[in-house]
């Protein structure tokens, strides 16, 4: 089956949403209106004040005999019990968790199901970077900032294809095959893109739309990401933009589930400051959302954040729109964000206004994500359908580990020699390195 490209498609209804009560408004009520099928991917799903009701609402879906599908990933979903599993079960739901502990995790470790899509009859369907759960945090009343967008007509028929597929090759079931030609009609709409990143199967395109978009831009770049740790080529390309006159923002977290990546981001943003990019802060709640918009023509919305593990290990989703009108509806809705939840970055005093421990952190975590970085290169490698391939790829990778591990006993015990295994061991993490540039 071929779906490594979307066709761009006309006249899509679309309607931008919030992580909110609107947005569960919505979600809940688009599963109560299916009569056919339901196809729900996500990377979290929590059975809490918002996980209950979707998990309600999606059995009695399936009773009255529409058709559940329900595919989450296994370790963004740990917390989901076994009961919670067995409940869907035995409401009629085929659930399965993507790709578990077993013997391709020594080259797929890192491959993970971080789109979130949520597909009703095959027509209409709700994309972007909200999982199923309660995002407030504890004694707050404000959701974490995240996006989704809302969408119905031709768009949809590529979904469905891809979304049944993913599906199928997950969970090893006979679900069924819809129509491909089958869509809500408008007679006016909106240019609708549907990009995906699996690279390990071969596909960049969120990747190579964020570099061709931004190699582009004329006026201005806004991008708003949650984990941000980008490339050094993608950095230069934004400098570079900002440097030919364009205005670059980056809106990222003041705050974070993971501490650690904000410390190392930090890390980065003298590079971008000293290079006029502008860098503002979101410190009402927790930032999860992934939106980017150039020269109010062009807009993306998805799960795809800027790092590592977005470009080479998750499977990604990002909708694209190709509207000046909506683009600058987006746009107001950023200066909106900007004014009334941000800070912004002092370039004069990014350096001086912390002290040397927290500059000496920022370092150390960015050593640290760095280093897990190039080990995920190196542990996830493409597709390669030639099987001495393989053997020899999973042999440089338990090779690397073994040798790391004698490494780290000779460090720590005086029997044998620890530098020589780490030797070892680097060099065979970089011939891996090298393999997967290669091959990408």
């Amino acid at each position: 089956m071929k779906h490594e490209t979307f066709p761009i498609t006309k006249n899509n209804y679309v309607e931008f949403y919030k992580d909110g009560d609107l947005y569960y408004e919505k979600f809940l009520k688009m599963i109560r209106s299916a009569k056919e099928s339901i196809h729900l991917q996500t990377y979290i799903f929590e059975i809490d004040a918002i996980g209950s009701k979707v998990q309600y609402e999606l059995i009695e879906a399936a009773r009255r005999g529409v058709e559940v599908c329900v595919l989450v990933d296994s370790i963004g979903s740990r917390n989901l019990t076994h009961d919670a599993e067995v409940k869907f079960a035995e409401g009629g739901v085929h659930f399965c968790r993507f790709n578990g502990i077993q013997i391709k995790w020594l080259y797929r470790w890192g491959r993970r199901l971080h789109h979130k899509i949520l597909l009703i009859d095959y027509k209409e369907a709700m994309v972007g970077g909200i999982n199923v759960l309660d995002s407030c945090l504890p004694e707050s009343t404000i959701p974490q900032l995240d996006f989704a967008v809302y969408f119905n007509g031709p768009s949809t028929v590529k979904l469905a294809a891809y979304t049944q597929h993913i599906f199928r090759k997950a969970s090893k079931k006979n679900v069924s095959n819809k129509n491909e030609k089958e869509f809500i009609h408008h007679e006016t709409g909106l240019d609708l893109g549907i990009s995906i990143n699996d690279w390990i199967h071969g596909r960049a395109v969120i990747t190579k739309q964020y570099a061709r978009i931004t190699k582009e831009a004329q006026h201005q770049i806004t991008i708003i990401n949650s984990y941000f740790f980008p490339r050094k080529k993608f950095m230069k390309q934004l400098t570079d933009a900002a440097a030919r006159g364009v205005r670059v923002r980056l809106i990222l977290p003041k705050y974070s589930d993971w501490p650690s990546y904000i410390l190392a981001s930090e890390y980065l943003y003298d590079y971008f400051l000293k290079r006029g990019v502008e860098i503002y802060l979101w410190k009402k709640s927790v930032l999860h959302g992934k939106l980017a918009t150039v020269d109010n023509k062009w807009s993306t919305i998805g799960s795809f954040n800027l790092n590592y593990t977005s470009y080479q290990q998750n499977l990604e989703m990002n909708i694209d729109i190709y509207s000046p009108k909506y683009t600058e509806l987006l746009n107001h809705e950023i200066e909106t964000t900007i004014l009334t939840g941000c800070e912004r970055v002092d370039p004069s005093g990014h350096i001086e206004k912390h002290p040397l421990k927290t500059r000496v952190s920022r370092f150390v975590f960015y050593i640290i994500l760095s280093i897990i970085a190039n080990f995920s290169i190196a542990l996830s490698f493409q597709e390669d359908h030639v099987k001495e391939h393989r053997i020899l790829h999973i042999a440089r990778i338990i090779g690397a580990l073994v040798f790391f591990i004698l490494g780290l006993l000779g460090a720590l015990l005086p029997v044998i020699p620890g530098f020589p295994f780490f030797i070892l061991s680097f060099l065979l993490i970089y011939k891996q390195i090298l393999m997967n540039k290669k091959a990408a």
